[in-house]
């Protein structure tokens, strides 16, 4: 009878609270939170950039913005579940575009801040945890991620995120 539990037991999945196993929605809504998370803090850098104002008091509070965001998706990323269904390109694509976003917005203040390298080390080791995080739950995304960001991979180079490079195997 020992047996029988214990085979039961090692079977039977296990859910995360309220039942629901994680599937690529939960993963993809991660990335979305993200997204809105960039999708403000990003514009505030380039208007800095744009209006010539960028200074490191101005700019190390959004970048410090932009990593504790990716350590948030980080954190959430770790409460589910691997899922069992392929990636898809639908959330490749979401993640590459997360990706792109910061790597373009963050080049354009390369240069600028030379005290800001140290901080952008941060975003680097933040965002390298994210796809770490999200390639232990979807087998095979980051593959399609890093097609995604061949031309891309240049930028990355040019920001010295090699922890990010290294994840994409770029």
């Amino acid at each position: 009878m020992l047996f029988f539990a214990l085979a039961v037991a090692i079977a039977t999945p296990i859910s995360r609270p309220g039942g629901k196993r994680t599937d690529i929605s939960d993963v993809e809504a991660v990335f979305n939170t993200l997204k809105t998370s960039t999708d403000s803090i990003l514009p505030q850098i380039n208007g800095l950039v744009s209006n010539g104002t960028v200074t490191g008091a101005a700019i190390t509070p959004l970048v410090n913005d932009l990593t504790s965001a990716l350590n948030s998706a980080t954190s959430s990323l770790g409460t589910l579940q691997a899922v069992t269904t392929p990636a898809s390109n639908e959330v490749a694509t979401l993640i590459a575009g997360v990706v792109s976003d910061v790597a373009t917005t963050l080049n354009g203040v390369q240069g600028i801040v030379p005290t800001l390298l140290e901080t952008l080390g941060g975003v680097d080791l933040a965002l390298s945890k994210v796809l770490a995080a999200v390639d232990g739950l979807l087998a095979g995304v980051l593959t399609l991620v890093a097609n995604l960001l061949v031309d891309v991979a240049g930028l990355l180079r040019s920001l010295a995120f090699g922890l990010t490079l290294a994840e994409l195997h770029l």
